[in-house]
Formats: C-alpha cells, structure tokens, sequence
C-alpha cells in the first residue's frame, strides 16, 4: 500500500483539519471580556487533551480555526448552562420550595339506595295473601295451571320492599357521663447543667503522632516535622517527607513494557528515549520535561509570556501562584524561621540552613587555590575577588 504525504502549507485547525491562518490553542484571547484559552476549554468541557507535538511541527499544527471556537465556545456555554439549572433546582428541591399542580378531582352525585329490612310475621301474612289473590287473577285470564304440573303457588315469593320511612328507629343510646378532667401536677423547670468542654478530636493519619500542627492567621494549616523541624503546608507534602527522609522509603518504580528495567514516574520518558520514543518536548527550544503538561506550562510562561497572577501590592506579574507567594513574603515583616541557638530570625527557610551551618562550623565551599574553607558560597566568591582574581573561572 502506497503512503500518502500530507504537506501543510499553513496553519492547521486541530479540530476539523483545516488550513489557514488560525488561533494557537494555548495562547489566552479575550472574547466579550472574557479571557479563553482553547486548549483549557476543550479539557474542562469535552475532557479533550490535545497536546503539541514536537519538533518544527509544533506552532504550525497547534492551532484552531474560527468555526469550531464558536461550536467549542457554544458547548461551554451550554455545559454551564446544564450545571447551573441542574444546580439551581437540586437547591429549590432539598428546600421544599417545588410544587405541583394537582389535578381538579370530580365530585360525583350520591345516589339513592333504599335499604331492605326483614319484616315481621303479620306483615309477611297481609303479603302472601295479596300475592295469592292476584296469582288467581292470573290464572283465571291464563287459563289455569301450566302443563308441567307447577302452579304460581309453589315459586318462592320474595318480600316488597320497604321504603325507609317505615322503618323502626332504634333509640339512641344515652351518652355516659365523662370522667372528671385529671389535673397535672406541673414539674419543676430542670436545672440548667454545666456545659461540659468537648473532648478534642484526635488527629488522624498514619504518621499523625510524628508531626505538630497549628493554625495560621490567613486560616490554613502549618505542617512541622518533630525530627528535623521541617514546615510543610499540607499533610501530603509531610507524609512524603517522613516517608522518604526518616523511613528511607523510596518512590515506586514502574516497569519499562520493552525491557526489565524499573525507573522513577518522573524518568520514565527519558528512559523511553532509549527504546526511540521520544521525550515531551518544547518546539521552540528543544527542551525536554519529563510530562506532556510541563510543555505547556513552559511554553505559555516562557515562549508566550503568559503572567497571569499580579502582586497587589506592587502589581508586578508572575507566572505561577508559586512565585507570586513567595514575592509577597518580601511585603511582610513576619519572619517564622528561628534559629534554636541565637533566635535570630529569618524569613526564607533556605536561609535559616546557611545560618545554622554557622553554628555548626560546617563550611562546605573550599577555594581551590588555597583550600580556604567558606559556610556560603557568596563568601567564596568574594575571597576568589580578593585573593585570586586571576583565577575568574574557578568560581
């Protein structure tokens, strides 16, 4: 079977194929003053992940056409539409607040039933002998007795029935007089009892005895480890550093599916570069990540220049949540790192290391001229200015 080669002279739609000049699925646009990126829409909406590939394919052939944004912008549009109805009454139905209108039921007219009673015996007798005057009446037009043998007389006779008036009422029976009405005696009101402080809830968790937790002014959570006074901001962070550093357990390896070695989750890719799969890599400058969603993330912050997170303060712009957290913490004087053996404090944890060492006389940079030992590296650095400035490249 031939092959047949497919030349892309322009932009390619991802979605329908088509060429022309298009929009970049990952670059934000703003539409009626609303900010889209497409590549976010059709993963939030048709849960669609469309990665770019790499190489010089990557801008050309990650794009998307004007028609299907207007059927992808009509999809979301109608997905939060659903959600929002469906939201709405759920809520007016836990509250009672949905009623229907009950059809108008029909009221039919009574109708008269006159009600047969037993008679007694001289009413019974007048009966019968009515009845037996006309059955001679009868016979004496009908010419005598039926050829069977059986005369009128000898059929059972049913009694008439009786109207309702002439019917005995029974007297009412006489109604018994009530009890007289018992009256309670009132209890006194309860005496009020102390409330009794609840008991606190117990942490739970695997590691839970091997850390301490308080409470900070914005309302999370601080995490410190007891053994090496590590701060972490959730529980998952130090399960992972307890797990790691004190009980030495190592993260899980996955098997390769083409050989028999075990790597790492985050060097699986650059292992498959060794079977000719190539890693997640940027089209613009060849850089590798170990997941398809880090090249995104590169190429929105780096390529596009993408800072969509602004400092109040200063209104300076960065690219991840991350940054702009520890931007802010250079507009607060709170400082929460404290040596155990000066208290002196430190706003950064990395800082507090290097004075610790300090204490410590650990003095890891050397200088390689005169093996002059430093505890930082900037101090290193300031001796190879002084003492060997002929030597810039060694530091």
């Amino acid at each position: 079977m031939a092959t047949k080669t497919w030349k892309i002279e322009k932009d390619l739609c991802r979605c329908c194929h088509g060429e022309g000049a298009f929009n970049n699925l990952a670059e934000p646009r703003t539409f009626l003053d609303k900010v889209e990126v497409y590549s976010d829409m059709l993963r939030e909406c048709l849960d669609i992940d469309i990665p770019p590939v790499p190489g010089e394919l990557c801008a050309i052939t990650y794009t998307i056409c004007n028609a299907c944004i207007a059927r992808l912008r009509d999809a979301c549009n109608f997905k939060k539409q659903v959600q929002d109805c469906e939201q709405r009454f759920m809520t007016l139905y836990y509250k009672n607040a949905i009623q229907g209108l009950k059809p108008a039921t029909k009221v039919k007219e009574e109708i008269e039933v006159s009600i047969e009673h037993a008679q007694s015996d001289t009413d019974a007798d007048i009966v019968l002998k009515k009845e037996d005057e006309d059955d001679d009446d009868d016979n004496h037009f009908l010419g005598g007795d039926d050829d069977d043998g059986m005369s009128d007389d000898d059929l059972p006779i049913k009694p008439p029935k009786q109207s309702v008036s002439t019917m005995k009422t029974r007297p009412k029976p006489k109604p018994k007089p009530k009890a007289p009405p018992v009256v309670k005696k009132l209890k006194p009101p309860p005496k009020p009892k102390k409330a009794e402080p609840k008991p606190a809830k117990e942490k739970k968790g695997k590691y839970a005895d091997e850390f301490t937790f308080t409470k900070k002014p914005d309302g999370g959570t601080e995490y410190a480890c007891k053994h090496c006074q590590s701060v972490f901001r959730s529980n998952n962070s130090y399960v992972q550093h307890y797990r790691q550093v004190h009980l030495k357990e190592r993260p899980k390896l996955r098997a390769c599916h083409l050989c028999d070695v075990k790597v790492p989750g985050y060097m699986r890719a650059f292992h498959m570069e060794q079977h000719g799969l190539p890693a997640p890599t940027c089209g613009s400058c060849g850089k590798k990540f170990a997941y398809p969603h880090q090249v995104l993330r590169h190429q929105k912050t780096f390529h596009m220049g993408e800072k969509n997170f602004v400092c109040t303060t200063c209104n300076f712009k960065f690219s991840t949540n991350y940054d702009l957290k520890n931007h802010e913490k250079t507009h607060s004087s709170h400082k929460p790192f404290s040596c155990e053996y000066c208290n002196k404090t430190f706003r950064w944890k990395k800082s507090l290391k290097t004075h610790v060492m300090i204490h410590l006389g650990v003095k890891n940079h050397a200088c390689a001229v005169c093996k002059a030992a430093f505890v930082q590296q900037s101090s290193l650095k300031y001796h190879m200015a002084k003492k060997h400035p002929e030597n810039p490249n060694l530091y």
